[in-house]
This record gives C-alpha cells, structure tokens and sequence, in this order.
C-alpha cells in the first residue's frame, strides 16, 4: 500500500461523521481505556514498589499520596488549555478548516509551555507551606514535600505530553496516545525498581521515575503529530499565539481548568480531613484511590470519547448523529460500569493486598471500596453527558455540575466525619481522659468515623447525575458550536 493510501486510510479512520457510531466509538474509545490502564498500571506499580520496598513503606505510601492532590491544583491550569483545544481541533476537523486546526495547534503549544513554567516556579516555592496549611503529618511531610519538588521539575514534559494528547485525541487518534503512554508505563516500571529497589531512592526515587517517562511519552507525540499524517501540525517555525484562537481557548478551557482546580481543591480540603485519621488511614485511602482508578477507566475513556465525537459532529452540523452517538454511549458505559462494581465488590481486595499493607489498613479500604462500587453507574452517566456537553461548546455547564458534585464532598465530609471526631474527641477532654482535643486524637480516639469521607464519594456522585441530566434533556448546548457549519442542524446522515 502506497504511503498515500495509508494517510488517506489514517484520516478516514480518524473521522468520527463518517461510517458505524458503535463500532467508531468502540473503537476510539478502547485505546483511550487502555491509556488510562496503563497510567493507571504505573501508579499502582509506584505505589507497589514503595510499599513494599521503601524502608517505612506505609509512611512512603502515605507520603505520596498527600502530595497527589496537590499535584492537581497546579495542573488544572494546563489541563484547561488542553482540554478546550482538544474541543476547538474537533470541532475544526468536523468542519474540515485546516488552516485554523494548525493554528490552533500552534497557539496551544506555546500556552502549554507558558503555564508549564509558571506551574514549576510556584511548585517549587511553595510546595512545603502548603502541606504545612494542610496538616500533613509530621512523619510524612519531608517526603511528601521531597516527592512534590522533583514532580514540579517535570512539569514542562508532563506538559507537552498532555497537550499533544489533546491534539491527536480532536483529531480522533486515540491509538498514538496509548502507545505512548505503553512506551512510558514500562520505562516507568523499570525506572522504579531500579531506582527504590537498587539505589534506594525511596520516593525521590518513584519522582524521579514519574517525571522521565512524562518526558518520554511527550517527546513521542510530538514526533507523531508532526509526522505530516493529519493535515495539519504544529508550526514550529512560527511559534506564535493566535489571539483570536487564544480567547476560544480560555473561553472553553476555563471553565475545565476551574472544574479541575475544584476538583483539586475538594481533594486538598478531604485530604486535610483524611490527615486527621493518621497515616494508617491516609495509607488506606490511597490504595482505595489508586483501586477506584481502575474502576472507573471505562467512564473516563467514553467521556473523552464523546468529547471528540460530539465535537467532530457538531462541527459538521450533524445533530442526528450527535444524538444518536450520546445514546449508543451511554448504554455501553452504564452495562460496562455495572459488571465493573461487581468485579469490584467482589476482587477489589485481592487487588489492594499487592501493596503490601498492615491487615488493618487493608480492612479500611476494602470497606471503602465495597461502598463506593454501589454508586458507580451514577459517574458513568455523568461523564458521558459531561463530555457530550463539553465537546459542543457548552463547558461551562458541563465545568459547573462537575464541580457542584466534587465540592458538595466538602461539606458532607465535615458533617459524616470530622464533626463527630471533634464530638468524641471533647467528650474524651470533658471525661478526663486526655488533657486537649489534640492528644485524644493522637491516641486514637473518634478514628471509626473515617468511613464518612468514603460517603461522601457515593453522595457526591449522585448530586453530580441529578444535575447534569435536566441540562441534558432541556438545555441549550445543542446551540453553542464554534464552527458556523456547526449551526446549520440537521443533515443527512452519511
């Protein structure tokens, strides 16, 4: 086959207006499940190696885990500007505009990379106040603040990974981001073991590894996407910002990056309630996380799917389809996620005894995981119409029931754990038991209430599914395209 035929066939594999909506979607959405496996596979294998070999492997453990969600406060900003690039080079392809999807693709970049430095210099300089305004404890604070620098050094390819990521996944390439992150999952692995294991790096170590296979993955893509394969590319050459292109990007990413620094933010504040549970519970709560990661992998992978398919579609000016591609989804995604909490009631806790925990932080996130897994078909209908939203222009709508559902956590996890630790915590003081609030606490005291903060999971995804679904059925998002062809309705399916 000439080198032609194969571009030809490239490009018509990546259009999503075109041929079968089950078996495009299925399609398109399988590498993307696969990519969030294997990233999740690489941060279950840091935790694996840590937990296991570290010297103090559970406070390691803990370590890293207190740092994540901070990690995600930081990279909401970029993630913004990837995220409404991603809907803008759908929405262009559909429309077939290669002209803009280069110049989009080119202002992109370079507001990937201003938000990159900006992200290391304020990692650098303020990562330890903030763990300290957190109340991490003080037997994990020096590794989780080591483990926070190294990370914020690699911003900038974590950076051009996840923009490019974005890029090829509008175009409607899911496969070269999987092999990428294929690529980086076992230089990752490889890099942990020799790191922990050999030179005794411990988490500095698994930093040092997480950031390298970031570099990898996105120096990969970007020989990718500049191979000439899709039409259009990054312009190197003329590195400049469009302004035009620039305000639809803040226009469509911002509302992303403010539901992802929500998200972050609600993470930040339940971790400083998790840190009131001693790091046996910090422990638990991150192996439950990196458990639920798996779990929900099928939800994610169909919400970027119908990011890019709506956004390929509505730029076509083809609603029929839109609707149609909304409904196959969500029927797949809920039958997935259905057999998925039953697997995950039923194995979650041979998959957490691989960390190689103490038997009682085990029994936490297993209880954990064993309620959690009831609420799941709930994320899976919120993520399929959030992404449909989403991939139509209407993302501030899809941004504002996301964050509703993250935030409403908060206030619920004060309400079912931290005011009833506070309660038995006085009761103990007032008894005589313990001279403050604080040495109650060390001791141990109001510790069976933690089980709230996995409540507010399960509640939180149904205020999410409550939300989203009216704006579904009766807003306006079928209306907000970018692309003028986007506007023109229905046309015959082709």
């Amino acid at each position: 086959m000439s080198s032609e035929a194969k571009i030809a066939r490239e490009r018509e594999r990546n259009d999503l207006t075109t041929g079968s909506i089950t078996k495009k979607l299925v399609l398109f959405s399988l590498p993307i499940i696969a990519g969030n496996l294997a990233q999740q596979l690489y941060n279950v294998v840091d935790s694996i190696v840590v937990g296991n070999f570290a010297a103090n492997g559970t406070e390691c453990l803990a370590a890293v885990n207190a740092s994540f969600p901070i990690m995600m406060v930081f990279n909401a900003l970029y993630m913004g500007i990837s995220m409404g690039s991603n809907i803008i080079i759908a929405q262009y392809k559909g429309a077939k505009d290669h002209r803009r999807l280069e110049d989009t693709m080119t202002t992109t970049f370079v507001l990937s990379m201003l938000a990159g430095l900006v992200i290391t210099v304020l990692g650098l300089l303020f990562a330890r106040p903030i763990l300290e305004a957190l109340n991490t404890p003080d037997n994990i604070i020096e590794d989780a603040a080591v483990y926070l620098r190294i990370v914020f050094i690699g911003t900038c390819g974590n950076v051009v990974y996840n923009g490019f990521n974005g890029m090829l996944r509008g175009l409607g390439d899911s496969k070269w981001p999987l092999y990428a992150l294929l690529v980086s999952s076992a230089l990752n692995i490889v890099l942990d073991i020799v790191f922990v294991m050999f030179f005794h790096w411990d988490v500095a170590g698994v930093a040092w590894a997480t950031i390298i296979a970031h570099f990898i993955s996105g120096m990969l893509l970007v020989w990718r996407q500049t191979s000439g394969i899709y039409g259009a590319k990054v312009n190197f050459r003329k590195l400049r910002v469009d302004g035009e292109i620039a305000k639809l990007i803040a226009r469509l990413g911002a509302p992303a990056a403010v539901q992802n620094l929500a998200f972050s933010g609600g993470m930040l504040i339940n971790q400083s309630f998790s840190n009131r549970f001693s790091s046996d519970f910090i422990a638990a709560n991150a192996i439950m996380m990196k458990v639920d990661g798996f779990a929900i992998m099928p939800m994610m992978g169909f919400n970027n799917a119908m990011t890019t398919y709506v956004g390929q579609n509505i730029g076509a000016g083809n609603m029929k389809r839109v609707n149609r591609g909304i409904r196959t989804t969500l029927s797949l995604s809920v039958c997935i996620t259905l057999a998925v909490s039953v697997l995950m009631v039923l194995f979650g806790k041979y998959i957490m005894m691989a960390f190689g925990v103490t038997e009682k932080v085990l029994l936490m996130g297993v209880r954990g995981l064993r309620f959690v897994a009831f609420f799941y078909v709930f994320m899976a209908i919120q993520s399929v119409l959030t992404g449909a939203l989403r991939g139509a222009g209407d993302a501030i709508t899809s941004a504002v029931t996301s964050v509703v559902g993250t935030l409403v956590r908060v206030p619920l996890g004060w309400l079912l754990s931290i005011m009833p630790l506070n309660r038995d915590c006085r009761a103990a003081v007032d008894a005589g038991l313990y001279a403050t609030r604080e040495l109650a606490e060390k001791a141990g005291v109001g510790m069976e209430h933690y089980f709230g903060l996995f409540q507010t999971w399960g509640l939180g995804m149904i205020v999410g599914v409550a939300l989203i679904v009216p704006f579904y059925l009766f807003g306006h998002w079928r209306d907000k395209a970018i692309t003028s062809s986007g506007r023109l309705g229905d046309r015959p399916e082709q």
